[in-house]
């Protein structure tokens, strides 16, 4: 009895004191701030103790918190871990992704490995800075996010190739873009649009076909210890990108749509009003009828009205055109994405599907892009798993002219087209042709057309088989297939095709590239110790190109294929195929997480080249030391990680050639009959360019919230090919040879900081900066190239500006003047010390007078979230570097060039003795020789601009999930808002080169979206 007595006496108290201590119940859903959907298995636990749980399937969780415990600790792999206080009953919880930690993973070369075992060079972009940025292509929102890389917009035009330079030009004649790989596999860029002679860039890029919102991860390898394994084609270096994959657990859709308007996001080429062109054409030829003439009176005004009236009649209504008005507009953008992803522990898959319609600023470009995936995964035992991603793009364009071509709408609206010209007759029907024979675009847009079609398919399957353990068997197939159907037509009534009774060019191109690899690994710890990773593989790919092509006149009006024309013109095709065997081999090692050593090679063989270089070897080596595991400074509490690390190697470029190396015949007709003509000397030495880099640098943690790097590099790329003068004896100008050396050296820095995280107000700031010089250090006989407006010689660097030294107006007279050159390529001086100057441009010599290299590039990015709120916004910014603005040659011509419009600056000009003005003098149709070229349309290129802004609102969880779904999220964006720069006459982002062209300038869009998830 006393035993049943004593024994409720303690159930009794044991019992009470649960009682006593029984806390809330705390429940709620944890989502993620990326696409608004529910984290399963996150660790959640009462902050100082060790009760927890974790969030089921659908992200929820429930927890008995006791009584005087008030925080709540989140964390789970690849999320920023947050400590939220306990508010109330109900506490839902958005986790960010975390920047790439020190035991994060990162996608490399032919697998994946932890950033702190890695010795190599590579910067990774996250799918959170991609998702809601408004590009046609994904490269596009790199600007500014990786250091060291240089993004160069060419065209605005929807669907056009973005130049892309990963520390420096590393070529002068061989490809210098970077090699892409997507999901293991490479990939070509190479376009099978319409490109004109004269027009900048490509018109089209199959990158443009593939869906920002399906990649997962970009990652940027750019030294040899990084990129060697792709050997011959990454001396550019090599960007991986990764797209989106399952993830095991309940089916997750989400469907986002964005819709919004573009414009030109700066001021460029800007003329002058319809009143200013009057009036500066009257003082040009009022000028030029008393100094040039010597009229004076009523007989110079007789003159300078008589002009006028022929040339530059001022409207009966007096409103001036405006052409910009009439050619350019603003744009839309309307995007639809629906993905799905989900499945079991045996097999995960992901589905996309988007559609993407973009309305370019000029009134006949725009882009209709369809694309879909699907990358599924089976695991068909513990040793057997399949893999499959599958997917299509297409991409229908209308594309407007570049370059100096009249039809090119935005050279036309600033250049060709003046204010005094007219868009109608007095009947209402629409002019043919200006005053002085340009064609009238607003009439020759409907009739004409220029179009491109791209349909890509892409396939890439893998059979994996762990054989031990440790040690894995992976196989590849790839086929990727692009056909391009490109459209060149003129309406029989249309001025462009008023000759030849209407025309109409047709090009069908495909582009077949497959490739197969078979890859061994080896994996294994010894002793808790030792580390080793050993990979051995096998690799062949096999590109063709083959295309048909055919032109034809008497085309009647509408009928836009050849079939409809009753002359035939021409016709013409190819059909090329090369083909790549790789061998590749890579060993690592580490000793107790502290020390590192990899070495790597590669055996290419390509097709390219001739039987005596076909084959070259690409190596690397490279170390690392974590001095954070250190006994020594261990002690360092402030310090997280430190690691030091260096790599060397060589990389490699293949000629652009297919058959550089080989002895060519061109079939011609003579006579009616097929002949064969020598057009192509054999070169069996033609090689590789070869790239040598080294790189030295350090990454850091400190404080638990700070992290970066700074590291040193040095690319020397040998074996340049160039085109080599011959003795024409040989009945050649000139053949390719490896001849011209080139170095590239400079350094980059990267701070990561964690301003704000322990609150509901969250901070990251992410900076970087890079800088590089590159030079020139060999050529053919030390002489150096001349090429319009650069000089290629030995000591200075590639885009070197080498023209006239504009001396400024004289402000006595109003004349131009430049400065006279020495022997030394430097400004003469007289006995007094003076700089020399002359008023005759002929005897001025050229000397170099800029370049366009810049001095520093970075980024600024900031992620601020409060609550459902988040702010995220980049700024890119590029110091030092000039352009050239060859493009205004007419624009800025002082009364030279009478057929074109003027840029606004040409206001700024000389008018009496003793004005300082920008421009000298004008006469009309007079050849002062003022606008010859020279470093007055140099101009410096400094600038900051705001490359990307997003403002979202994610909704209360408890709110979207009363109507059955996960998260819904509002959001605006817009990309290249504001500009800050040292000149605003052209847009800021020039081609690397830096000589300004007249393709469509970058443009800025705003877009607002909505992202629901169910």
């Amino acid at each position: 009895m006393k035993k049943s007595l004593v024994s409720m006496l303690i159930l009794f108290f044991v019992g009470l004191q649960g009682v006593l201590a029984q806390g809330r119940e705390i429940s709620g859903v944890v989502t993620s701030a990326e696409d608004g959907l529910s984290i399963p298995g996150v660790s959640v636990i009462v902050k100082g103790t060790t009760i927890g749980t974790t969030t089921n399937f659908d992200g929820q969780y429930s927890l008995n918190v006791p009584e005087g415990e008030s925080v709540l600790v989140f964390s789970f792999v690849g999320m920023t871990t947050q400590e939220v206080a306990v508010s109330g009953a109900t506490l839902n919880v958005v986790m960010e992704s975390e920047s790439i930690g020190v035991d994060e993973v990162m996608v490399v070369a032919y697998g994946v490995t932890k950033k702190s075992s890695f010795t190599g060079s590579a910067s990774t972009v996250n799918s959170d800075k991609l998702k809601d940025t408004p590009v046609t292509s994904f490269e596009k929102a790199l600007s500014g996010n990786v250091p060291g890389l240089q993004v160069s917009s060419v065209s605005g035009q929807p669907g056009a190739s973005t130049e892309i330079r990963i520390r420096g030009i590393g070529s002068f004649s061989a490809d210098q873009n970077p090699l892409y790989v997507i999901d293991g596999v490479p990939v070509t860029t190479s376009s099978t649009g319409i490109t004109y002679s004269g027009e900048e860039g490509s018109t089209t890029t199959p990158l443009s076909t593939i869906n920002p919102a399906d990649i997962e991860s970009v990652t940027v390898l750019k030294d040899a210890a990084a990129a060697s394994l792709y050997g011959s084609r990454a001396a550019n270096g090599v960007i991986v990108i990764t797209t989106k994959q399952g993830k095991s657990g309940k089916t997750r859709f989400n469907f986002s749509t964005s819709h919004g308007v573009t414009d030109l996001a700066m001021d460029n080429f800007e003329t002058v009003s319809g009143e200013d062109f009057i009036m500066l054409q009257r003082e040009g030829l009022m000028n030029n009828a008393i100094d040039l003439q010597g009229l004076s009176g009523d007989a110079a005004t007789a003159y300078v009205d008589g002009v006028m009236n022929n040339y530059y009649p001022t409207p009966a209504d007096g409103n001036f055109t405006n052409w910009d008005d009439e050619l350019m507009r603003k744009g839309q953008v309307h995007n639809y994405e629906l993905s799905a992803s989900g499945g079991n522990e045996k097999t995960t898959f992901f589905a996309s599907v988007s559609a993407n319609q973009t309305d370019g600023v000029a009134r006949n470009s725009d882009m209709e892009r369809i694309t879909g995936r699907v990358n599924l995964k089976h695991k068909a035992t513990d040793k057997l798993t399949f893999t499959t991603n599958l997917s299509f793009g297409s991409v229908k364009q209308n594309i407007a002219l570049g370059g100096f071509y009249y039809a090119n709408p935005f050279f036309a609206s600033r250049q060709l087209l003046l204010p005094t010209d007219l868009v109608r007759n007095p009947d209402g029907s629409l002019t043919e042709e200006s005053t002085f024979g340009y064609y009238n675009m607003v009439r020759e847009y409907s009739l004409n057309e220029r179009s491109s079609d791209t349909w890509r398919n892409t396939i890439n399957s893998s059979v994996e088989y762990k054989i031990l353990e440790g040690l894995t068997f992976k196989s590849t197939f790839s086929y990727d297939w692009i056909n391009t159907d490109n459209l060149v037509y003129s309406s029989p009534v249309s001025r462009a095709g008023r000759a030849n009774k209407g025309e109409v060019w047709q090009r069908s191109v495909k582009n077949k590239i497959l490739t197969s690899s078979n890859i061994l690994t080896y994996d294994k710890t010894f002793n808790e110790k030792h580390h080793i990773n050993v990979l051995a593989g096998y690799e062949v790919e096999e590109e063709n190109s083959w295309a048909m092509e055919a032109e034809g006149y008497n085309v009647p009006e509408g009928i836009k294929v050849n079939d409809g024309a009753a002359k035939p013109n021409a016709v013409g095709g190819w059909d090329d195929t090369n083909t790549l065997i790789s061998y590749l081999g890579k060993v690592d090692y580490d000793f107790m997480n502290k020390y590192y050593v990899s070495a790597s090679i590669r055996r290419d063989g390509s097709s390219k080249l001739g039987a005596d270089e076909r084959w070259a070897n690409f190596w690397s080596v490279s170390g690392s030391w974590r001095l954070s595991q250190e006994d020594f400074i261990s002690s360092a509490t402030w310090l997280d990680d430190l690691k030091v690390r260096a790599s060397y190697g060589t990389n490699g470029t293949l000629p652009v050639s297919w058959y550089g190396h080989k002895a060519l015949y061109s079939v011609n007709a003579y006579n009616s009959q097929p002949a064969l003509d020598y057009s192509q000397i054999a070169n069996p030495s033609l090689s590789w360019e070869e790239s040598k880099n080294f790189n030295a640098g350090f990454d850091f943690r400190v404080l638990g919230r700070f992290s970066g790097s700074f590291e040193y590099f040095q690319k020397k790329t040998e074996s340049m090919l160039m085109q080599v003068p011959l003795s024409r004896v040989t009945g050649f100008s000139s053949m390719w040879q490896n001849i011209g050396e080139m170095e590239n050296k400079g350094w980059e820095f990267t701070l990561n900081a964690n301003v704000l995280r322990d609150s509901e107000l969250k901070w990251d700031v992410s900076f970087n900066v890079s800088h590089y010089k590159n030079e020139i250090t060999k050529l053919s006989n030390g002489e150096p190239i001349f090429d319009f407006p650069y000089i290629r010689k030995e000591g200075e660097a590639y885009n070197t500006f080498y023209l006239r030294d504009w001396a400024g107006v004289d402000p006595d007279d109003g004349a131009a003047q430049w400065y006279v050159i020495d022997e030394d390529g430097n400004r003469a001086k007289d006995d007094s010390g003076n700089h020399i100057k002359t008023k005759n441009p002929a005897q001025a010599a050229k000397a170099i007078v800029g370049c366009a290299d810049p001095d520093f590039t970075g980024g600024i990015n900031n992620s601020l979230s409060y609550k459902g709120l988040s702010l995220d916004f980049l700024f890119n910014f590029s110091i030092g570097g000039d352009i050239y603005n060859h493009a205004a040659y007419n624009m800025m011509g002082d009364g030279n060039a009478p057929t074109a419009n003027m840029m606004e600056n040409q206001l700024d000009r000389w008018q009496k003795p003793g004005d300082k003005a920008r421009n000298p003098k004008r006469y009309w149709n007079s050849d002062t020789r003022s606008n010859w070229n020279s470093s007055r349309r140099i101009m410096d290129n400094d600038y900051l601009r705001l490359k990307s802004l997003t403002l979202g609102y994610s909704l209360p969880s408890e709110w979207v999930n009363k109507v059955s779904l996960s998260n819904v999220k509002f959001y605006f964006t817009g990309t290249n808002l504001l500009t800050f720069s040292s000149q605003d006459e052209v847009d800021v982002e020039q081609p690397v080169h830096g000589s300004t062209t007249w393709e469509i300038p970058t443009t800025k869009t705003y877009t607002f979206g909505v992202n629901i998830g169910f």
